[in-house]
């Protein structure tokens, strides 16, 4: 039996050295194997302590590029010899895991706890652990919460150009370069999620990082300016890790995002300042993008559950938007035609059908502000190689892989060319989404379901 060398490990980014009781999981080292839900019992009480959670990631990953996976939500009341979290082991692959407990001081300096090795089987997989669990070393290195260097870029597109990835993996990478993406977008939730493992990983790539940044809705109506005001702070974590933009919130303009009868661009407005304010008071260089509103015409204005996206973003200038951001943010990803069309749509003719309408529709009422829009959702959704499209969406079943390609390809050189607002960057929705069932993800990734990528040689084409 091969067993694991003892190591306490206490990874700090500064000249600071914690207690073993300040950071520690209590673990008995021959409960190897774990199903289910499992309760996390610990420490998390560092000195000036904010906030504390859980992570996973496989026991064989390289050192160079570990990404770990939150296993459990944030918390920031200390905790000592109690439980710290739960773990739900179904959310991961049956297989060997490393887990580390990741807090986080008022430096915004990063300690960790890592154990090792754990066995997730709940399929009664055939898989044996024969090791004991024990404190190990992370191999992230002594400097656990030093960002890797923004990467020095050349972009051969027409503009910057990324893609929305749901994997930072070798699949995912190889199409980004195919296509000659050079940013990556992730979502990332408050509470759950600090960005940096990916951020630090495309930096080493050669990738720049945008965050979506998101958060609960059910806590921001229950506090409002409490929960913006701590929304903030994450939003400036996250420039600290080396965020290079960070689009704040999603789509705030409907109530499957934001709190029913209290959505208007002026007040998401308000969250904007807050988060671009201490966004830049943490790094200068980070972009902040406004959430950008659901395209609808659904509401006929505002009314209890959104408002109409013209209509939101009206109320975002009027309350100043411009002056809380680098960008504004904009999706379109409705289109059955290609890109250039402004008519002929068999639903109808409402703007957001058509891309140059709903550029258009968001240049409006920033008109007289000096900022360029930044389209952080993109995509042309096609069934072929999936099947039948969910109720909902049949409205792009006619749509090929090959226009899918096409059409995004023009759609890049549409945006690098549109003169009533510039558009600084586009970001492709989607590049390696797995899922296709209620939401069809799958339909509008660029990797196919056959593995193929069509719209890589389709975008790459414009390089110059």
């Amino acid at each position: 039996m091969r067993y694991l060398t003892l190591l306490l490990l206490m990874i700090l980014t500064a000249a600071i050295q914690a207690q073993d009781s300040d950071l520690t999981l209590q673990w008995d080292p021959v409960r190897n194997t774990v199903r289910g839900s499992v309760d996390l019992i610990g420490s998390a009480n560092i000195p000036d302590l904010q906030w504390y959670f859980a992570e996973a990631a496989p026991h064989d990953s390289g050192e160079a590029e570990v990404l770990w996976t939150p296993i459990s939500s944030l918390a920031f009341a200390p905790v000592v010899n109690g439980k710290l979290g739960s773990w739900n082991t179904t959310m991961q692959a049956d297989g060997f895991y490393k887990i580390r407990l990741h807090a986080v001081n008022a430096a915004q300096e990063s300690l960790y706890y890592v154990l090792a090795p754990i066995l997730v089987n709940n399929n009664n997989s055939a898989l044996v652990n024969l090791e004991p669990v024990l404190p190990v070393g992370t191999g992230d290195g002594a400097d656990a919460s030093a960002s890797a260097a923004p990467p020095v870029i050349e972009n051969l597109l027409p503009m910057q150009v990324g893609g929305h990835i749901k994997y930072f993996d070798e699949r995912s990478q190889a199409a980004l370069d195919a296509a000659g993406m050079t940013w990556v977008k992730k979502q990332v939730q408050y509470g759950i999620s600090d960005g940096k493992d990916l951020i630090d990983a495309a930096h080493a790539k050669g990738y720049k990082v945008l965050l979506g940044a998101k958060g609960d809705k059910n806590q921001l109506a229950e506090d409002f300016d409490g929960y913006v005001a701590n929304f903030a702070e994450y939003v400036a974590f996250l420039a600290r890790n080396g965020a290079d933009a960070i689009e704040v919130w999603n789509e705030p303009n409907i109530d499957r995002e934001w709190p029913s009868g209290r959505v208007s661009g002026a007040n998401y407005t308000k969250m904007l300042r807050a988060a671009y304010e201490a966004i830049k008071a943490a790094n200068s260089d980070t972009l902040v993008i406004s959430g950008a509103p659901a395209p609808t015409g659904f509401f006929a204005g505002c009314g209890w559950g959104g408002c109409d996206d013209n209509v939101f973003m009206a109320q975002m200038a009027n309350a100043g938007a411009a002056n809380y951001a680098d960008c504004i943010g904009v999706h379109y990803n409705e289109g059955i035609l290609p890109p250039s069309a402004q008519g002929g749509d068999p639903r109808d003719t409402y703007p957001t059908r058509y891309l140059i309408l709903m550029l258009r529709r968001v240049a409006w009422p920033f008109r007289n502000a000096d900022i360029p829009m930044c389209m952080t959702e993109i995509g042309y959704l096609s069934p072929e190689g999936y099947g039948p499209l969910p109720a909902g969406f049949t409205w792009a079943a006619q749509t090929s892989v090959a226009e899918q390609a096409e059409w995004l390809s023009q759609a890049v050189l549409i945006m690098s060319n549109f003169e009533e607002m510039p558009v600084e960057l586009a970001i492709v929705w989607n590049v390696d989404f797995d899922t296709y069932g209620a939401d069809p993800q799958a339909g509008y990734a660029i990797i196919r379901a056959d593995g193929s990528c069509p719209a890589c040689d389709a975008i790459a084409s414009l390089q110059r």
